[in-house]
């Protein structure tokens, strides 16, 4: 008797749980970010981790998979530069934490398995940084150097725009487990190809 209570329980909730067509949520998570470039002076490090945390939409079509999840969210990520030292010929690998309002939309197609919803994700995204951060790039500093001036810092660039691929699993139709890796297509600053790369991981709640 417990195992046909126990198996009609499952089939219930199999019932209950198919995707949402129309849903709103909350998630938050991870970013681990990159920036990779090699000077003579000195090689970047990669930075700590960051967060990020918003609301969502989501639209699913059903019988085709296909869906769309923009998002609105509050990022917070390091980014790597070189810095002066405290010696006129130093130089050392520095972090400055900068803040983002980020707006990706995820494309999504996935395959519902009535408790299960993994899927496969294209995300084109719009960044505009709130915090204003002075720069030293390694071609700024390399010129400089090489007419015997200094060094001056650039600004970070405000706007960054990118597109991602990734995956990730709706679970019950109430929780959203994604990762995603994104590769920025605009430079750090305006002199110099230096573009930001990153990997997030979140966890989402879909009402």
């Amino acid at each position: 008797m417990k195992k046909l209570l126990i198996i009609a329980a499952l089939v219930g909730l199999g019932i209950t749980a198919q995707a949402k067509t129309l849903a709103f949520g909350v998630k938050g998570g991870i970013n681990m970010p990159s920036i990779e470039f090699k000077t003579d002076l000195a090689e970047l490090d990669k930075p700590d981790l960051g967060f990020h945390a918003g609301v969502f939409g989501q639209l699913n079509i059903p019988v085709i998979g296909l869906g769309i999840q923009p998002e609105l969210l509050y990022l917070n990520q390091p980014v790597a530069y070189l810095d002066k030292g405290a010696s006129a010929t130093g130089w050392k690998n520095a972090t400055k934490r900068v803040s983002y309002l980020d707006i990706p939309i995820n494309v999504t197609w996935g395959v519902d398995l009535k408790v299960v919803r993994p899927f496969i994700a294209a995300t084109p995204y719009l960044r505009y940084a709130f915090s204003n951060v002075e720069t030293y790039v390694d071609k700024a500093v390399r010129d400089a150097i090489a007419s015997g001036s200094e060094p001056k810092p650039e600004d970070l660039n405000h706007f960054d725009y990118g597109i991602g691929a990734g995956a990730g699993i709706d679970l019950f139709s109430t929780i959203q487990l994604m990762g995603r890796y994104s590769w920025g297509l605009s430079d750090l600053v305006k002199t110099g190809n230096y573009k930001v790369r990153s990997f997030t991981l979140s966890l989402g709640y879909i009402f």
